[in-house]
């Protein structure tokens, strides 16, 4: 575990700047983009959001030592993912394990995007709209970057969360940013946000607003660190 806390940690470079959450200032053309849901990763995977599902996931937390959650409104060059995991080592380190942690990012606003699979991300050229590189290709990305890890020594989310974290996003962020991008390319809204909820990662859970998450997970002992 010396090893992994040395280096943290490569993979995540500059990602998700500009207009809102999808860098609204660069339009694809409607011409080829049709008004057709992308398919899903593996189907719809985002849990349904109310209070009874928020509740739900926040009861996970219970029982564990070490709390904290990072409010990630940004990508920050990946800095949130890399500090949850960080702290994450740190407490290994004075042999503390993962199953006494309870570490939470909240993706909101800038960061609600990172939430989205990648159909989405070719579909509406996310990375050329954001003018993101693939740190492996050195291309304009297709793919969310922080979804899937490439190497043993990458951040991404599902790392994370094998290790125990917790992730959520804000449905009504979101919904938001669907509704701005549909508007931008004369596309069906509703169609749109169906989209953006489908396409929500494995394991990320629908938060009626971020705000109230974050105010929720500190009610339930999370210490908070402002991430973004």
């Amino acid at each position: 575990m010396k090893e992994q806390t040395t280096h943290r940690r490569g993979f995540i470079r500059t990602i998700l700047g500009g207009a809102a959450a999808f860098g609204l200032s660069s339009i694809v053309s409607p011409l080829k983009t049709q008004a057709q849901p992308a398919r899903p990763a593996g189907g719809s995977t985002a849990p349904l959001v109310g209070s009874e599902e928020a509740e739900k996931w926040f009861s996970q937390m219970e029982g564990k030592k070490h709390k904290m959650v990072f409010d990630m409104c940004k990508h920050n060059n990946g800095g949130p993912l890399s500090w949850a995991l960080t702290l994450m080592d740190t407490y290994n380190d004075m042999e503390i394990p993962d199953k006494d942690l309870s570490v939470v990012i909240i993706l909101r606003y800038a960061g609600g995007s990172l939430a989205l699979a990648y159909p989405l991300w070719e579909k509406y050229g996310f990375g050329k709209r954001v003018e993101l590189k693939d740190p492996e290709t050195k291309e304009i990305t297709l793919r969310n970057i922080f979804a899937k890890c490439k190497t043993e020594d990458d951040d991404c989310f599902e790392l994370f969360q094998k290790r125990g974290g917790m992730i959520a996003v804000c449905k009504k962020g979101l919904e938001h940013s669907a509704e701005s991008l549909a508007e931008s390319l004369k596309l069906d809204k509703e169609v749109v946000k169906k989209e953006f909820l489908d396409n929500v990662l494995p394991g990320i859970q629908l938060m009626p607003t971020g705000i109230w998450a974050l105010n929720r997970a500190q009610e339930l002992g999370c210490n908070f660190c402002s991430a973004g």
